[in-house]
């Protein structure tokens, strides 16, 4: 019989399955619609949404067991790594597309305190209306997303505008299954943070605005601590984000 990691993990996989299965009685007819909305999903290019929307927390969890620096949350679909550095603090936005103005600033740091310099902080956040650039708006990739590099104090500081919350792709199987089980398919407004430093793990959170709507009611799972849901501060009229990341050391 195998002996491996990969082994254990799919036979604990399958075992959790077949235990539901058993549990809750399924019936032929039930597995086959199960099998078959699968299917559709796969076919419908949507089994990495679907997959991520029940899985990816569990994940995340899994790895803030061992940090010793901030807690780690969803990275999501919308990542990209060839954005331009912010050097005069602003990320760029579209004027046609309003949005209320944001401050995103704060400090990076080890788990002593001591200022994390040289840090490549990756920001990136929907559009006022609630889309992300390079995906699924007609904006170019450097807008609503930048990189900044943290000072000799480990500070950061840029500009944008606010994000607003949003539905995740519900027009296929991945959100027909979530309204048959009588879910909702409703992001709350967040901002993506990233950050590489060599010496520490690599790090990525979201960060989300106290009493926006879903905040703790994410469809995706997302918030699994209050660490990083801020009260609305505003200075020189821009809602102000101000977060103190801590990074973990790498292994």
């Amino acid at each position: 019989m195998p002996n491996n990691r990969l082994d254990a993990v799919v036979t604990d996989i399958v075992e959790g399955v077949r235990d539901a299965l058993r549990k809750n009685d399924v019936t032929f007819e039930e597995f086959r619609m199960g099998m078959g909305h699968i299917m559709k999903t796969a076919q419908a290019g949507e089994l990495g949404l679907l997959i991520d929307a029940f899985f990816n927390t569990t994940i995340v969890e899994n790895e803030n067991k061992t940090a010793k620096g901030s807690p780690s949350d969803l990275e999501g679909p919308y990542f990209k790594t060839d954005v331009p550095v912010v050097t005069d603090g602003k990320i760029k936005t579209d004027d046609s597309l309003g949005g209320d103005p944001m401050l995103m600033k704060g400090h990076v740091k080890d788990p002593d305190g001591n200022p994390v310099e040289g840090a490549e902080i990756y920001i990136w956040t929907s559009t006022p209306d609630g889309k992300y650039s390079g995906f699924n708006s007609d904006l170019p990739l450097d807008y609503y997303r930048g990189k900044l590099i943290s000072g000799s104090q480990g500070e950061y500081k840029a500009e944008s505008t606010l994000p607003v919350p949003y539905e995740i792709p519900n027009k296929g199987p991945t959100g027909a299954l979530l309204d048959a089980m009588g879910r909702h398919t409703w992001r709350p407004a967040h901002v993506h943070y990233k950050i590489r430093k060599p010496g520490f793990r690599e790090f990525t959170t979201q960060a989300y605005f106290e009493g926006g709507d879903y905040v703790g009611d994410d469809c995706c799972q997302g918030q699994h601590t209050n660490d990083f849901v801020i009260p609305e501060v505003i200075e020189d009229g821009k809602r102000v984000m101000d977060i103190e990341f801590v990074l973990t050391p790498a292994a």
